[in-house]
């Protein structure tokens, strides 16, 4: 939404593992924001971008996902270097350079790599 230009920074969600649990209301809160939750805040901002991944989930996992957070049932997402390298080819082909994340702080690898740069991260608080 909005001009992006390298310059400014961005309000950047990128989204995954994606799945039909993700645009209902499950209860389930695999993600500090919900889709919807990041449209709202970019849509406030005026200018951001939003990346949808998808990765394959078997009908297992989407159970799994769907157990009780007290559940042992729910195994921890995996890490897939392949995929933070293809949404950040994504965010750098769409103009994004400087990117204010809508997402919970947390150590991640340096995408300086890609050309990006975090300058900071929004809360769900701060955003809506």
């Amino acid at each position: 939404l909005g001009e992006i230009t390298a310059e400014e920074e961005t309000l950047v969600r990128v989204h995954e593992p994606l799945s039909v649990l993700d645009f209902i209301d499950c209860g389930s809160h695999r993600h500090s924001f919900s889709v919807d939750q990041a449209m709202q805040a970019v849509a406030r901002q005026g200018k951001g971008v939003i990346v949808l991944l998808h990765r394959k989930e078997s009908g297992d996992d989407l159970l799994a996902a769907l157990a009780p957070a007290d559940s042992t049932a729910r195994p921890a997402a995996k890490w897939d270097p392949r995929i933070y390298g293809i949404g950040a080819q994504i965010l750098r082909e769409l103009g994004v350079t400087k990117m204010r994340l809508l997402a919970s702080p947390r150590k991640m690898p340096s995408m300086a790599g890609f050309g990006l740069e975090v300058v900071g991260y929004l809360s769900l608080e701060e955003a809506l």
